[in-house]
């Protein structure tokens, strides 16, 4: 088979980037006799490609999203004559030549759920791309061969908004970074605690501004949490983009925690498991997730996971987590404290998460994907 992977997306190493990432590496560890056209906008992607030769990278231009995607990179997928192109973002191409065969991977499908479910995004580019979500994957998932998601959730969502042949779609589930585990050198911890100012015991979250994520929430949970205990801890919440860290810097002053809590933008992947294996615990209190990946990432590093049973994640998380209602202060300020106290609660949640995270891996990821390919392929 020749096979077309939208990899666009390969350059930046958050989210389906590294999906992407993780895909391709694993399906160049199969013994197969496939052929792989890899497609991105970056010529700097080339060197996160595996050194393989069954792997050929093509640049397209313009960097554009929708022009690279709607013009450039189906007129290129002709020029190559594939059977199949994989698009692995959620999106595709909506002409492609009849003879090629199109593998989407849908994550979730919350850009068509009504406005009373899915919160207004303050980013005026996040709100362009559901809009671009919206009219896009209806029409592609309908003309796709087979359609990969990630979780039984994401699943039942697509049925129920989309309307595609029940037997069209795959569950493939993620895995957690390979570079997540437990970190046994002290040393490492120690710099990661001085870089990030977090000299005290620290909870951990993920911020964003998108308000699915649940940020201001948390702060609100931790800053309840102080009242109640007067122990020394921080609270790092790491990844917010520039444009929305005066927002929660202005948060914390209101609820008299500046001095307890550290926001930081993008951090590295070494410093994510550094910081992952330093932490008291993962708080993340979604209020959609189609998979919920640092869940995963958190466990593997031997850290106990405070969440939500929203979306995907209790498939996720199975009974290794602490669960709480996402939009209750006081039940995440509780558990909370739980979790920081109670040795025995922290000590079953470590062994939990870690037997729980190895139920996933890529390889399982790969294994699964290069099948669809084979089962579209014989039709």
């Amino acid at each position: 088979m020749r096979i077309g992977i939208d990899a666009r997306l390969l350059t930046y190493r958050r989210g389906i980037g590294n999906v992407v990432f993780h895909l391709l590496h694993g399906l160049s560890e199969l013994s197969d006799d496939c052929s792989y056209v890899i497609y991105v906008d970056d010529p700097s992607a080339k060197e996160l490609v595996p050194d393989d030769a069954r792997f050929s990278v093509r640049t397209l231009r313009p960097k554009f999203y929708p022009a690279w995607e709607q013009i450039s990179l189906p007129l290129r997928v002709a020029r190559d004559k594939l059977d199949i192109l994989h698009c692995p973002g959620n999106t595709a191409p909506v002409y492609l030549p009849d003879q090629v065969k199109l593998v989407l991977t849908i994550h979730d499908v919350m850009y068509l759920f009504p406005a009373s479910i899915l919160h207004k995004s303050p980013s005026f580019y996040q709100r362009v791309g559901r809009e671009y979500l919206r009219r896009i994957v209806p029409f592609v998932a309908r003309r796709a061969a087979s359609i990969i998601t990630i979780s039984e959730s994401s699943r039942e969502d697509i049925l129920k908004y989309l309307h595609v042949p029940e037997e069209r779609i795959n569950v493939v589930s993620l895995a957690a970074n390979g570079a997540c585990q437990v970190i046994a050198d002290a040393s490492l911890l120690i710099t990661v605690r001085k870089k990030y100012s977090l000299d005290s015991p620290f909870m951990l979250a993920l911020g964003a501004i998108d308000p699915r994520k649940n940020s201001a929430t948390i702060m609100k949970a931790y800053a309840r949490f102080k009242q109640q205990n007067s122990g020394p801890s921080k609270l790092a919440i790491i990844g917010l983009p520039v444009n929305g860290m005066m927002a929660f810097k202005r948060l914390a002053e209101e609820l008299g925690i500046s001095d307890e809590v550290v926001l930081t933008g993008f951090v590295t992947d070494d410093d994510l498991v550094a910081l992952y294996n330093a932490a008291e615990l993962l708080i993340y209190p979604s209020l959609y997730e189609g998979f919920g990946l640092p869940v995963l990432e958190a466990m593997k590093c031997g850290t106990p996971v405070i969440t939500s049973p929203s979306g995907s994640i209790p498939e996720i998380s199975g009974d290794a987590a602490v669960m709480v209602n996402p939009l209750d202060v006081d039940e995440i300020a509780a558990a909370m404290k739980r979790v920081t106290t109670d040795k025995v609660l922290h000590r079953n949640l470590v062994a939990k998460g870690k037997t729980q995270a190895e139920k996933f891996s890529w390889q399982r990821t790969a294994e699964k994907t290069s099948e669809i390919y084979r089962n579209v392929m014989a039709g």
